[in-house]
């Protein structure tokens, strides 16, 4: 056992270091990190590279996602984001010696704002959860409206980081609803929740049980002044609209699956866009291309708002703002595959979410199409199982999958009491997809 600090216990109000872990499972725990105390390097690498093998899964078939995916990353992303002079750089403060770092963002951003078709992004957020929270932030800075409606099945990660952001600022989230026939937003609940003190709606697109939604296409012309806030796919707009074109004033994404490995949940992305005329009260950086005294071309920060840069009160996010990395590997994934590209993987992922729906409709007693939408990655499956015992019978079948809803999602609806998400990519086989089904012929 390790030797520890007796203050700095005390200070946590803790016995020992296992309670730092008391919030994981104990049937997860695999093995005590009961190391030799004192020893050496070597050893220590040793013992904690035969610890880290237990983690090892070769032959499953994954079928998780709901927000984080397994996508084909090509080598070339990985390759890129290694060169020491991406990898080992802190931050570009300093635009006279930071110029290559300063002209990638740059053109990060222009490939974001082209790819959500929105006037201008900012260079990266942590994650596309955070993201939206300074969407609502900033919402309320343009609009004098308290009150932000959002989706009644919007994912409990998102809900409390919503809330968290706007803690100081007297916000009240309003819910409405979902046609439960379609899976689509309920148009009239949401224009019933409208009033004057509205700052903004926020739609997602695919929403939270994986249906492409085409109502958001009719939103912004039921909310009058107030903003609309879209969180989307960044996949799925190789084949779906822009946020643009429907109406968004601010749109921002989760960027892992663009060229980012799941990472054992981190780091990730946050993408951030909005129109021209918001940016004064948008958080983070922009990059900017100017021209310097002898007229050759050169990179700013043209607007850099955090409290590292500005009065604190001045500032409109307080937070570091920004995945460099990240974002460099979101751009080379998007020049690596292009436009033709983009739209095979996200045609691929809905041609296997349709194709699950329809290998397992042959099981009576399951129901993969709870909603008559269309499925773009996740997939709600309605089946009688409790969620232990499919995970048991799943593990046998070497598969990972079927996260329960009701543990993302605060379900309001009985007919979802019962809903598992399956998810695909392009990366899922066919050979994936019988296997799921073979598994599943025993419900």
């Amino acid at each position: 056992m390790l030797d520890y600090d007796s203050s700095m216990l005390d200070y946590l109000g803790i016995k020992g270091y296992e309670e730092l872990f008391s919030d994981i499972p104990a049937k997860v725990r695999k093995k005590s990190l009961d190391f030799e105390p004192h020893c050496s390097e070597y050893k220590l690498i040793r013992d904690a590279t035969m610890l880290s093998e237990s983690n090892r899964f070769d032959g499953f078939s994954n079928f998780l996602g709901c927000g984080v995916y397994d996508r084909i990353i090509p080598s070339s992303v990985d390759s890129i984001v290694s060169r020491s002079e991406f990898l080992t750089s802190y931050t570009p403060y300093q635009a006279e010696i930071s110029q290559g770092m300063l002209q990638s963002l740059f053109e990060y951003q222009s490939l974001i704002s082209d790819l959500l078709g929105m006037d201008a992004a900012n260079s990266s957020m942590y994650d596309g959860p955070t993201a939206l929270g300074e969407a609502a932030r900033m919402a309320v800075r343009v609009n004098d409206g308290k009150t932000i409606l959002i989706p009644d099945n919007i994912y409990r990660n998102k809900r409390s980081i919503l809330t968290n952001y706007c803690s100081g600022l007297n916000v009240v989230f309003r819910e409405y609803s979902f046609d439960m026939k379609t899976g689509m937003l309920d148009l009239n609940d949401l224009e019933s929740k409208m009033g004057s003190d509205v700052a903004a709606v926020i739609v997602e697109n695919p929403n939270s049980y994986g249906i492409i939604d085409e109502k958001v296409s009719k939103v912004k012309q039921a909310i009058g002044d107030s903003l609309l806030i879209s969180y989307v796919d960044p996949i799925s707009l190789g084949v779906l609209k822009t946020p643009a074109s429907y109406g968004s004033d601010i749109a921002v994404a989760e960027g892992q699956q663009l060229g980012i490995h799941q990472n054992y949940g981190g780091p990730y992305l946050g993408v951030f866009t909005f129109r021209k005329e918001l940016a004064r009260k948008s958080p983070g950086r922009i990059i900017g291309e100017t021209t310097d005294a002898s007229g050759r071309r050169g990179y700013v920060m043209t607007l850099q708002t955090r409290e590292q840069h500005i009065r604190r009160e001045k500032a409109t996010s307080n937070i570091c703002t920004n995945q460099a990395l990240m974002g460099i590997a979101a751009l080379a994934y998007l020049a690596t595959v292009g436009p033709s590209g983009l739209r095979k993987v996200a045609l691929a992922t809905m041609h296997q979410s349709a194709r699950l729906k329809h290998m397992l409709s042959g099981n009576r007693k399951i129901n993969p199409s709870p909603f008559s939408g269309t499925s773009f990655s996740d997939v709600p499956v309605l089946l009688d199982s409790d969620e232990e015992s499919l995970e048991s019978l799943l593990k046998a079948g070497k598969i990972f999958g079927g996260i329960k809803l009701d543990r993302i999602i605060e379900n309001r609806y009985d007919l979802l009491k019962k809903a598992f998400f399956f998810s695909v990519t392009e990366k899922t086989e066919d050979s994936d997809l019988a296997k799921l089904v073979n598994a599943l012929e025993v419900i």
